[in-house]
């Protein structure tokens, strides 16, 4: 679960390979992340595949209207068994007062059972929570169609024992998407979202993300904005209720060696009231991080 979203890590950290990237705010980002590391990799005599790939991050939140701040540090700890098989775990540690601290652990598996199909899942839990889901279960599939389109589709489920925006119940979301590619280094990934919150009402989110690689030392940008409601961004802000934001992202990977890469940028949140257009509050977070293959 990411504070704030944090980083498009799917798709601003490392070029693209055979399939396509989802793209959203929050979780979705680094269950992204984790199977574009998971491509399959090219192997030679000369030079074998590294196994292990690290990925820290630390995020803040700023808030306007008087609210306290937030910080999230995760850290995700990656191993390829095979070229085409990659499992991973995760700590995320949350810091969202007034509601409290939660830490969450996950664990994730990303395949290729062909070149251009990848399916993914992943499972997390959050030992007695303060704000988030007793459990999340994720999986989906990315199948690249054509050579310029790859075709995503994935299923969240958000379990609350005694947590919750509205109080016990579950939340789950269904995410199609498509991804288009103008060549290699540039393409756009568009996605919507239908969910269904607590037995009680639904919801929409939009997004649609714009990656440019291949930048001056092999960086890569990438500009991102979504509308809707997006679970993730909510818990811990106690009284919203699941409600609608606009949201903005820049973010940059830079490599510094073959093996190393850095990350940054920043989303800027503009929180809605659930019941009117009215602003409730307005939320900025900047990201550091760094991918390490070993």
């Amino acid at each position: 679960m990411k504070t704030i979203a944090a980083i498009f890590l799917a798709l601003a950290l490392l070029a693209p390979h055979a399939a396509g990237q989802a793209v959203a705010t929050t979780v979705q980002e680094r269950a992204a992340l984790q199977r574009r590391l998971a491509a399959p990799v090219e192997i030679t005599q000369e030079e074998p595949f590294k196994r292990w790939i690290l990925v820290p991050s630390f995020s803040w939140s700023f808030f306007n209207k008087g609210r306290e701040s937030w910080q999230e540090e995760d850290i995700q700890l990656m191993y390829r068994v095979t070229r085409n098989f990659l499992v991973g775990a995760e700590i995320d540690l949350m810091q969202r007062p007034p509601a409290g601290n939660d830490i969450m652990y996950s664990a994730f598996a990303s395949w290729y059972p062909w070149k251009f199909l990848e399916v993914h899942s992943k499972l997390s839990f959050t030992p007695d929570p303060d704000f988030s889901p007793d459990q999340i279960y994720a999986g989906g599939v990315e199948w690249q169609v054509h050579k310029r389109v790859t075709l995503l589709f994935d299923y969240q489920q958000f379990n609350f024992a005694t947590q919750g925006p509205v109080g016990p119940g579950s939340i789950e979301q269904l995410k199609p998407g498509i991804t288009l590619w103008y060549n290699d280094d540039i393409f756009l990934t568009l996605r919507y979202a239908r969910g269904w919150a607590f037995n009680d009402f639904g919801y929409n989110y939009y997004s649609g993300t714009l990656n440019w690689g291949n930048l001056p030392g092999g960086g890569r940008l990438t500009v991102g904005f979504a509308y809707g409601t997006d679970p993730d961004l909510d818990f811990g802000t106690n009284e919203t209720g699941l409600s609608p934001a606009y949201t903005y992202s820049l973010f940059y990977r830079q490599p510094i060696t073959k093996d190393l890469s850095v990350f940054g940028g920043v989303q800027y949140v503009y929180r809605l009231k659930q019941d009117s257009n009215d602003e409730l509050y307005q939320q900025l977070t900047p990201t550091l991080g760094l991918i390490w293959t070993f």
